[in-house]
């Protein structure tokens, strides 16, 4: 006990001292933080502009970059033919109070392709802005040491100080916390008078070496650091990290030494971006409005005399100067134009033979009526013809035996807003009350899962027109003019007024429209790319009957609307939310009107239901349990991170929520088929285990509420999920 004293004592100094070495930094930083919207030329300005030259490097050993299939693709190659890849652009970045962030991209180089790959421009390897609540490398978020998480997630220490542009600088240490995926370790340099970033280093040493610059100059006018240089550089290590580049993501790092029968040479990426001639508070032309990045044509043609003023500031070594000659046979050699082809239309569905796009999602599907769908479809690309596209489809059903169809005759008016003229034709099956959004994005997957389960068609024969178009950036739309004679595949028969109808004609104007407000977006020469999905997401549509229009049998109105809503974190979770309502009047066939997107196949025992569940379905709502002529759901989904447990073994904890209420008007027009109101709210909860192998996982979701059933197994379903990301 004697020694406790000089214990107490001793630990006490080591609190003090380490008091007296943390406090001032995190005193610092704070301020940094306090101020940061007086020392952000985004935020102080009421306009900024300036130039940009950024170069992209990758050189080294391309055994380094590692994986099977499409993973191996033309990066690898070309890396072990020329030893280096590049791409080059120079920019001018504007910034608007009013309007916004936007890059101009003046000049755009990539050796070896006859036109750049746009999707690289999507990519931001760096940040530009380190007063954001985020720091990006790669489109990974890591936290800001300079925000307010940030004081929540590192250790701050006082190194020391220093002179930059004749300004008294303190010099801040960071470090973690804790260590996770999305924090980092560096230097800050601070100016003492203004607690503006003046300089700052930030590293990653995980299962990537990342080290990261930016460089800043003085405007003693206005009391602002600007980033005059920045440099990102990657190098590999011992593990393997997937990287996403082109829009495929290719895995960077070392094999076991056992694997490799000779050394290796290192493999570096390296990024670096000079930015000058920083004007301020001026006018400046801003552009399209709701246009973040902007690639005109005549910035893909420069000579290579224009990039000799810029390379001036980044040289080359006469060797990779010579490699970058090589380039372009390589790439032709190599096949790098196709195999980039084949990836990007792979990642939507497709798959490209010549001029031709073949549809992946009509090879094989299987349902209730048809048993197994075997057809094959597509689209002509623009090797076929720019302005002219021919789609469609065949299928065959080996339980029906009938052939189903679709062809259809595109024409597109204007490259820029993608506004094409359709007409159409369309012989085969549909869900009953299966409504869906004209402008609803195309959504790939190798099998459909709700398909597997329903139940209910009806047949019908379909021609019209449709006319697509992006109006603004943010907003799709399109108009659809159509006939269809519906028939029935079930005893169902409808009755307005007691007149019965088994077969009817139903001729149709809907126009719809999608607005995704937060959403960034990408235009080049091809057309509009979203490059940051923001949310909400809003779509609305509205469709008339027109009755006695080409022998339509019934008047009616309907309106449909949704909002989706996620919110991502930087740990990997997010939590979504769906609100979807409908609603009709007038005299509207039940194939016609809506549902919850029920998902439970009408059986006894919970392992006879045991199948595959949807992406938005009511799992423990039986088919043909409920019809509504107007209906809300609202949905939420919370994703927690992902559980990292092998390179191979990231599985993906869920957990729902749905609730929906709805009612009927006229339930005595329908005849031969029974279902209940949806007046009283129906409420469901589960949970998703997903991604535990190839994309499969489980669920678990109970029925609760007004509409529980007496028997437990009744209100219970157990299925099988599926997510492969493509």
């Amino acid at each position: 006990m004697r020694y406790w004293p000089f214990i107490l004592f001793l630990f006490s100094s080591i609190i003090v001292q380490a008091q007296q070495d943390v406090t001032p930094a995190l005193e610092i930083i704070k301020a940094s933080i306090a101020n940061k919207d007086l020392n952000n030329p985004l935020k102080a300005l009421n306009t900024f502009q300036y130039e940009s030259y950024e170069n992209l490097k990758i050189a080294g050993n391309p055994e380094a970059i590692t994986g099977s299939g499409y993973k191996k693709t033309e990066l690898r190659r070309t890396l072990l033919k020329t030893g280096v890849f590049l791409s080059e652009k120079t920019s001018d970045i504007v910034h608007d109070q009013s309007q916004g962030y936007k890059e101009l991209i003046t000049a755009a180089f990539m050796p070896g392709f006859d036109k750049p790959v746009y999707p690289i421009y999507n990519i931001n390897f760096q940040s530009r802005n380190l007063y954001q609540d985020t720091y990006v490398v790669f489109d990974q978020h890591y936290i800001n040491p300079v925000s307010n998480s940030g004081l929540n997630s590192y250790n701050y220490e006082t190194i020391g100080d220093t002179i930059i542009e004749n300004r008294k600088i303190n010099i801040i240490g960071f470090a973690p916390i804790e260590t996770s995926t999305s924090t980092l370790s560096g230097t800050i340099y601070i100016d003492q008078e203004t607690s503006a970033i003046a300089k700052a280093h930030y590293n990653i040493f995980k299962n990537l070496r990342v080290e990261t610059k930016h460089d800043y100059v003085y405007d003693s006018l206005h009391h602002l650091w600007y980033c005059s240089y920045s440099e990102l550089f990657i190098k590999k290590t011992n593990n393997v990290k997937e990287i996403e580049l082109f829009g495929a993501r290719f895995e960077v790092g070392t094999r076991k030494q056992e694997d490799i029968d000779r050394e290796t040479d290192e493999l570096y990426l390296i990024m670096k971006r000079y930015q000058k001639d920083f004007k301020t508070n001026r006018k400046v032309t801003f552009g399209q409005k709701g246009v973040s990045i902007e690639i005109p044509e005549n910035s893909i043609d420069k000579p290579l005399s224009y990039w000799d003023t810029y390379r001036n500031e980044e040289p080359f070594t006469t060797q990779e100067l010579a490699n970058f000659m090589q380039l372009d046979s390589i790439v032709m050699a190599e096949k790098v134009t196709r195999k980039l082809e084949v990836i990007e239309k792979f990642k939507v569905g497709y798959y490209p033979v010549g001029f031709f796009d073949i549809d992946l999602k009509y090879l094989i599907k299987f349902n209730e009526y048809e048993a197994f769908r075997i057809g094959i479809g597509g689209t002509t690309n623009d090797k076929f013809s720019e302005r002219w596209r021919v789609s469609g489809y065949g299928a065959f059903g080996t339980k029906d035996k009938v052939f189903k169809h679709n062809i259809t005759l595109g024409y597109r008016i204007s490259e820029e807003n993608n506004t094409w003229l359709s007409a159409y034709k369309t012989d085969d099956i549909n869900e009953f009350a299966g409504a869906r959004f004209l402008t609803d994005a195309r959504v790939y997957s190798l099998f459909e899962p709700r398909l597997i389960n329903i139940p209910t068609f009806y047949l019908y024969k379909e021609y019209g027109v449709s006319l697509q178009q992006r109006l603004f950036p943010s907003v799709i739309s399109e108009f659809s003019l159509s006939r269809k004679r519906i028939s029935q595949t079930t005893n169902y028969v409808f009755a307005p007024d007691g007149n019965p109808f088994v077969n009817y004609v139903l001729s149709e104007a809907t126009i719809a429209a999608r607005w995704s407000p937060k959403s960034e977006f990408m235009k080049t020469p091809k057309g509009y790319q979203e490059t940051i999905k923001g949310y909400p997401i809003l779509s609305g549509q509205v469709t008339k009957g027109i009755q006695g229009l080409l022998d339509s049998d019934f008047n009616y109105l309907k309106f449909s609307g949704k909002a989706l809503y996620t919110i991502h974190r930087i740990n990997g979770s997010k939590t979504a939310f769906l609100l979807e309502g409908h609603y009709a009047s007038g005299d509207v066939p039940l194939s016609h009107l809506f549902h919850a997107y029920p998902n439970s196949p009408t059986k006894d025992e919970v392992l006879q239901r045991f199948s595959v569940a949807g992406r938005n379905s009511f799992e423990t709502m039986y088919f043909n349990e409920f019809f509504s002529d107007r209906i809300a759901t609202l949905q939420m989904r919370h994703n927690f991170a992902p559980f990292h447990i092998t390179s191979w073994l990231n599985p993906e904890l869920v957990i729902t929520s749905r609730y929906a209420i709805g009612d009927f008007n006229d339930t005595g027009d329908h005849l031969n088929i029974d279902f209940n109101r949806l007046n009283k709210g129906y409420t469901e909860s589960g949970f998703e285990l997903n991604k535990l192998i190839y994309g499969f996982g489980i669920s678990a979701t109970y029925r609760y509420g007004a509409y529980h059933l007496p028997q437990f197994s009744d209100n219970l379903a157990l299925k099988f999920t599926f997510y492969l990301e493509i």
